[in-house]
C-alpha cells in the first residue's frame, strides 16, 4: 500500500457515533491525517472496496464482529498500521490484540494528541510514515473570557452564561481535551451536597447546548464520553 503523499490515511471504526465523528475523526485531521470512520466491520469491508488505507484505529466491541477477527482480516492487506483503541484493559485482551495482528493496543479514554502519535510512530515502523500537515497554531477555537460571564465561538460571537454553565466549561477546558468523570463535575458544581440530582447535571449540559444552538448557530463541542462523562473540545 502506498502512502498518501502529503497526508496519510487512516480508517477509525467505532461503534460510539460521538466518539467517532466528534472527537476521533476530526482530533486526527487536525493532526495532520486523511481521516475516516465507520461504525462497523461490514462498513468497513464496503469501504475497502473504494479505497485503501494506510492505518487504522480499531474498537474491539464492534457490533457485528470481534476487533480481533477484523485486525486478522486487515493484516492480511499487507504492510499496514493497525491501533486497537478499546475499552478493555485487561492483559489478557492486550496480549491477544498485539499476538492477533495489532502494532499498538491503547486503552479508553486515549487523548487524540496520543492516539495520533502512535499512529506516527506505527506508520515509520511500517514505512509508510509522510510529510504531516499539522494544525495550524492560531486557527481561532471556542474560549472562555477572562472578564464577565461569556463564552465566545471561534466566529467571536458571545454567548452568556450563567453561574453554573460557567463553573462547567471552566472545568472541562481546564482538563485539555480529556473527559472528565460525571462525579468530578458534581463535586465541583456542589461542594459536599450529597443531595444533589445528578440528572441536573444532564439537564445543565442539555440546556447549554441548546442555548448556544439557538444563540449563534453553532454546535456547542461538549461531547458526551460514553462510561466516562463530559469533554470540552475549546
Amino acid at each position: 500500500m502506498q502512502a498518501n503523499a502529503v497526508r496519510p490515511s487512516v480508517m477509525v471504526v467505532e461503534d460510539d457515533d460521538e466518539l467517532r465523528d466528534r472527537i476521533l475523526v476530526p482530533g486526527l485531521r487536525r493532526e495532520g491525517f486523511d481521516a475516516d470512520g465507520v461504525h462497523s466491520a461490514m462498513a468497513l469491508y464496503r469501504a475497502l472496496t473504494l479505497r485503501t488505507y494506510d492505518s487504522f484505529v480499531l474498537d474491539l466491541g464492534l457490533p457485528d464482529e470481534s476487533g480481533f477477527g477484523v485486525a486478522r482480516h486487515l493484516r492480511e492487506l499487507g504492510n499496514v498500521g493497525i491501533v486497537m483503541l478499546t475499552g478493555r484493559a485487561g492483559a489478557e485482551d492486550q496480549v491477544r490484540g498485539l499476538d492477533g495482528g495489532a502494532d499498538a493496543y491503547l486503552s479508553k479514554p486515549a487523548r487524540v494528541d496520543v492516539l495520533a502519535a502512535t499512529l506516527r510512530s506505527v506508520l515509520r515502523r511500517t514505512g509508510q510514515d509522510a510529510p504531516m500537515q499539522p494544525p495550524s497554531p492560531g486557527a481561532p477555537g471556542w474560549r472562555l473570557e477572562q472578564q464577565g460571564w461569556q463564552l465566545s465561538s471561534p466566529a467571536g460571537v458571545p454567548v452568556q452564561l450563567s453561574r453554573s454553565e460557567r463553573a462547567l466549561l471552566e472545568l472541562l477546558a481546564a482538563s485539555a481535551g480529556q473527559a472528565v468523570q460525571k462525579e468530578d463535575i458534581l463535586q465541583h458544581l456542589c461542594g459536599d451536597d450529597e443531595d444533589f440530582d445528578p440528572h441536573r447535571l444532564e439537564m445543565l449540559v442539555h440546556r447549554l447546548r441548546r442555548k448556544v444552538q439557538a444563540s449563534i448557530g453553532d454546535e456547542l463541542p461538549l461531547i458526551t464520553v460514553r462510561g466516562q462523562g463530559y469533554m470540552f473540545l475549546a
